[in-house]
């Protein structure tokens, strides 16, 4: 095996320098100076020349519908969904290229799932109850496999453990392939505030579907899902069955853009990466107000959002617009790629474990020196595709008016710096982030260029004015780099996206 001294220091390694054949090469310089070409960015053999982009209508994302209604003798009724995570197909690429099997969440026993997924409309005050279901298994109720490379070496759900080995780091005699065992999942609601920790997603509270062909041996829940069982059982009344959990949410916050997504031990990165994920936007209660800024009055938002039960046709008309971008890279046959070895970040091919070896020679690694590295998993992934709710470089039609779009930054690892500027004429607002509406309206005109920074989860709630945007085409692009963003400016601190690629989200 080659010496790991060979390999590339992290500082000093990440350089995007064109392109190479189908994707970003990366370069770096080893110990001795020499430059070497590590590895494309980020691979998959798909043509992207092949992949036609603003030909796709953005999908407004429908919302989940409810299950029912739980009314109590004392406190305002709770909202109660029963939500699974399935898999199926979805045309990811344009029409044209192979549909791409992902993972989503969507109303259990109903079709409608989607990857983002289906919108939870909740109301401050108002609790939302939801039976979550991992319903990851064939038709013949067999468990089926990730759709991504688990490295099983890490500190991870590890079913095969047993109840003695589970979210543990395991030990292995030889370096493992990938893990193709049933999936275990989880489900946290990102920004949600006073939430019980039964109801968190906590890590270790996953759980596997309730398959048939479970291996003899393996744990099926997490070290704390028997616990948080009990405690969802004495706090709500909810009893929580195989292949399933039940979380409340009570809502006593102020309005705001959250989102929900899985939050496994160890795989959260490859389960919403294989698409299960959506918006849960909670409307009212305090602060629920935004000013207008000549009158002082409540300022009237652009709307309508969609419904639950609105018809396909009719969501052209909906000005409130939910928005997830995330990064994702593809194969020719539309399938999702993700690397399946270590050195497709670094070139770093041995010692893998359980083999020992020294540190790089910079003292880096995910391991501490004296330890090999797992054999799979990455410290960090770049897609070199965008997809805005689940399709790649999809287009919106608009009006000459006002709209409500609430961006969500669904990759792993890329910052996003949306340029507004390009956009001749147009008028931006930001009036929300994370924490739910601003004190005030904030002008992103005002500055020299208008916009938008988000890290990876970070939320924005903006309102966009096309009133003065000439008839036509106007692509959004996004500056943000193709490596780890460290600050400062698009051109002088670090280079900005691909033009060609990620550094175009999608047309207007």
């Amino acid at each position: 095996m080659a010496d790991l001294r060979e390999g590339i220091g992290r500082r000093t390694f990440i350089k995007a320098v064109g392109t190479v054949g189908l994707g970003f090469a990366l370069v770096g310089w080893s110990h001795d100076g020499r430059r070497t070409v590590v590895a494309a960015l980020p691979g998959g053999d798909l043509d992207l020349d092949a992949v036609d982009k603003f030909v796709t209508p953005v999908l407004v994302p429908p919302v989940m519908p409810r299950a029912g209604i739980i009314r109590r003798r004392s406190g305002p009724p709770i909202d109660y969904y029963e939500i699974s995570v399935r898999q199926f197909e979805q045309q990811v690429l344009p029409t044209g290229l192979p549909r791409t099997t992902v993972w989503g969440y969507g109303p259990v026993g109903s079709s409608p799932h989607n990857a983002p997924s289906l919108t939870i409309e909740a109301r401050s005050g108002r609790p939302v109850r939801v039976r979550w279901v991992n319903d990851l298994v064939a038709p013949d109720g067999t468990y089926l496999p990730h759709l991504l490379p688990v490295d099983p070496t890490l500190h991870w759900a590890n079913p095969p453990g047993g109840t003695e080995g589970r979210d543990s780091r395991p030990q292995h005699d030889v370096t493992p392939g990938p893990y193709t065992g049933p999936v275990p999942l989880v489900t946290h609601v990102h920004g949600a505030v006073g939430v019980g920790d039964e109801s968190d997603g906590y890590a270790e509270a996953w759980f596997l579907p309730d398959a048939t062909d479970i291996p003899d041996g393996y744990a099926t829940v997490g070290t704390w899902y028997d616990f948080f069982a009990a405690k969802a059982r004495r706090r709500f009344g909810a009893t929580w069955q195989p292949g399933c959990s039940v979380s409340q949410y009570p809502n006593p916050e102020r309005a705001g853009t959250k989102w929900y997504h899985d939050h496994t031990l160890g795989m959260t990165r490859l389960n919403v990466y294989a698409g299960p994920a959506g918006f849960y936007l909670l409307r009212g209660g305090p602060g629920d107000v935004v000013r207008d800024a000549r009158t002082g009055e409540r300022a009237r938002l652009p709307g309508p959002a969609a419904r639950a039960g609105d018809p396909v046709a009719e969501r052209p008309r909906v000005r409130e617009i939910p928005l997830a971008i995330q990064d994702r890279a593809f194969n020719a046959d539309g399938s999702l790629f993700y690397p399946d070895t270590r050195a497709f970040f670094d070139g770093i091919v041995a010692p893998y474990l359980p083999a020992t070896g020294p540190g790089d020679d910079e003292g880096h690694g995910d391991m501490p020196a004296g330890e090999g590295f797992s054999p799979i998993w990455n410290p960090e992934f770049f897609g070199n595709a965008i997809i805005v709710n689940g399709a790649t470089w999809p287009y919106l039609e608009v009006e000459p008016v006002r709209y409500r779009l609430r961006l969500l930054n669904g990759c792993q690892s890329r910052f996003l710096i949306l340029d507004f500027s390009a956009i001749p004429g147009v008028q931006v607002w930001q009036i929300g982030n994370d924490g739910g509406f601003l004190s005030a309206a904030v002008d992103l005109g005002a500055e020299a260029e208008t916009r938008v920074l988000l890290a990876p989860a970070e939320r924005a709630d903006l309102i966009v004015d096309f009133a003065d945007v000439p008839q036509g085409q106007h692509v959004l692009p996004n500056l943000g780099p193709d490596e780890p963003f460290g600050g400062g400016e698009p051109g002088e601190e670090f280079e900005p996206a691909d033009p060609a690629t990620t550094g175009q989200v999608m047309a207007f």
